[in-house]
């Protein structure tokens, strides 16, 4: 089992890892030939999951990856470590190697970062993250949630407007109800003993759907699916703002869940078109609806 590599774009990484900090402590990273994959699963029947893959060329040059297992390499890493490390990176490294080795014993992911001191000596720094090496057969029981059709798909407003509206509705109550309708119109609400608060976007755009699916045919395209989903996993999810998303996709699937596709790319916001730009990554959250 052999993994080397040099990091071309630390930060991206950094950003990948800080938008998964609050989800769980530890999360899994299977390394394939092309992809990296990112997995956290907080409960593998009803929590939150993220399911992630970036394209190697995005972060990665002089990619190096050998295993028996059709050169694929899984492993579980503390995610506060792994941050902490990206972190060192960040102050005008030169260069930015990433390897899988042992030291004492115990499998870790070395950083060995290359920089300059004021005088103008180069200096190297080693940051090791340890891991826990896990099997094809461990890795074959976390299966992506299997999904049925989503109601409505429609393109999330602007971040940062439902991160300001979240985090003063976090305090209301435990539970967010994400509602939205085929005519690009979405409603977050929350309520509680003594308020009802209710907040409007609309003019999103809807992407296509197929109109002969059962659940969808026989209804109006105006109106609303509704999914009621535990606050404290919508307000994790907004945390993927540190990846600087291109585009977020949501899919409500109505009394099932709630999925948010976030698409990393090198432009900014293109609309529906963009989700063909394969050419970086996507986070892909999975929230299931809150069971009373």
């Amino acid at each position: 089992m052999r993994f080397r590599t040099l990091v071309t774009n630390s930060n991206l990484l950094l950003r990948v890892v800080q938008s998964i900090d609050k989800l769980s402590k530890s999360a899994m990273l299977k390394l394939t030939p092309t992809k990296l994959h990112i997995i956290v699963v907080t409960d593998l029947d009803s929590g939150l999951q993220l399911w992630s893959d970036i394209a190697v060329d995005a972060l990665f040059s002089e990619y190096q990856i050998e295993s028996v297992h059709n050169n694929e390499i899984y492993l579980e890493f503390n995610i506060d470590n792994l941050q902490r490390a990206l972190r060192s990176t960040q102050s005008g490294a030169l260069g930015v190697t990433l390897k899988l080795t042992k030291k004492q014993g115990l499998p870790v992911l070395s950083l060995t970062i290359r920089s300059q001191s004021a005088s103008g000596r180069e200096i190297s720094l080693c940051q090791d993250v340890p891991v826990r090496m896990l099997t094809p057969q461990q890795m074959s029981q976390i299966r992506e949630p299997m999904v049925p059709d989503g109601n409505v798909h429609f393109m999330m407003p602007p971040l940062n407007n439902v991160r300001s509206i979240a985090e003063r509705m976090k305090g209301m109550g435990d539970r967010v109800a994400v509602s939205a309708n085929r005519e690009g119109e979405m409603n977050v609400r929350v309520a509680n003993d003594l308020v009802d608060i209710t907040t409007y976007f609309r003019g999103l755009e809807t992407l296509a759907y197929d109109t002969t699916q059962e659940h969808t045919a026989d209804r109006e395209t105006s109106e609303f699916y509704t999914a009621v989903v535990d606050m404290k996993h919508f307000v994790k999810f907004l945390q993927s703002y540190h990846v600087a998303p291109k585009n977020i996709v949501c899919c409500i699937v109505e009394g099932y869940a709630v999925m948010f596709y976030v698409y990393i790319g090198s432009a900014g916001y293109s609309g529906a078109a963009a989700l063909n730009d394969t050419a970086c990554g996507s986070l892909t959250y999975f929230i299931p609806v809150r069971q009373v």
